[in-house]
């Protein structure tokens, strides 16, 4: 099974963005992206009167959202997840600020939830020692 870490990390000077880490098994051979928070505004304002409350109504929705987000235009996630796809994978996240309160268990690629692919892709939550 591959491991994939996630490290979202809000950008300095910038509130509108955050940075997007991600590396396969060294730390220190990462790759960045830019990422617009203005694209999940709502998820994250819902995630901040809502957290541990209740999540909201359409799981598919949401999921989808924060899938196609991680995306963007050139289809950056789903490409790697292609790459590992007969391995399955986990997938690491660790967020900073209000991104740690995303539902990222319910991530979905307009087919279906991760979690349901054979072999399994799962989200987990992490703690990176730079946060």
């Amino acid at each position: 099974m591959q491991v994939l870490h996630f490290y979202l990390k809000l950008v300095r000077n910038q509130s509108n963005y955050v940075e997007l880490r991600y590396f396969e098994n060294n730390p220190n051979n990462y790759q960045s992206r830019l990422l617009a928070l203005a694209e999940i505004a709502d998820l994250i304002q819902l995630s901040e009167q809502d957290y541990y409350i209740s999540l909201p109504a359409d799981y598919v929705e949401t999921g989808t959202k924060l899938f196609n987000w991680l995306d963007g235009n050139d289809r950056f996630f789903q490409q790697l997840l292609n790459k590992h796809r007969r391995k399955g994978i986990v997938l690491a996240i660790s967020a900073q600020g209000n991104l740690a309160h995303q539902p990222w268990e319910l991530l979905h690629d307009g087919e279906s939830y991760l979690v349901q692919r054979k072999p399994g892709i799962i989200p987990v939550r992490w703690k990176s020692k730079d946060i």
